[in-house]
């Protein structure tokens, strides 16, 4: 895809081809959004830190018309929780090679603590429904590219 992307079609115009212009319709064409916001957003809300997401996710959420007060730590797990279903497109969960760079991620976590991710009056359980059967109101915003100096001259057929 770089490489189409990245090229200039020199071809005749009568050929099949002629004419593309991939920086041109890059910058024009494709709707890219933020990969680090859209996708590991409750990583960074977490500051990367597995455990500590693990343990706000696990908590349970405040019983309605209980009277029951908020505590911090809920009050945060809410925030990430609706901040990742207002802003996020998906929701990567990371567990593979970043292991070798983080100790632990949510991600890892809920592998090796099996259906914690699914536990009734969790937070965990909100953010999984959530995922499943919630939409935003919006679009996430669209990064603008600009026509780059094509790295590829030549014919985009034949």
């Amino acid at each position: 895809m770089s490489l189409v992307a990245g090229l200039l079609d020199t071809s005749d115009s009568d050929d099949s081809g002629g004419g593309w212009d991939g920086p041109r319709y890059m910058a024009s064409h494709v709707y890219a959004i933020e990969y680090m916001e859209g996708s590991q957003l409750i990583n960074q809300l977490t500051n990367w830190d597995g455990r500590r997401a693990f343990e706000l996710m696990s908590l349970p959420l405040p019983l309605p018309n209980s009277g029951e007060e908020e505590s911090a730590d809920q009050k945060l797990a809410r925030e990430i929780v609706e901040t990742c279903l207002r802003r996020s497109f998906g929701f990567k969960l990371a567990h593979g090679i970043i292991l070798k760079v983080f100790e632990c991620t949510l991600g890892s976590m809920w592998r090796s603590h099996e259906g914690s991710d699914d536990v009734p009056g969790t937070y965990a359980h909100w953010l999984r429904h959530g995922t499943i059967y919630w939409a935003p109101d919006e679009l996430p915003r669209r990064l603008e590219f600009q026509v780059i100096e094509p790295f590829k001259r030549g014919r985009l057929l034949g």
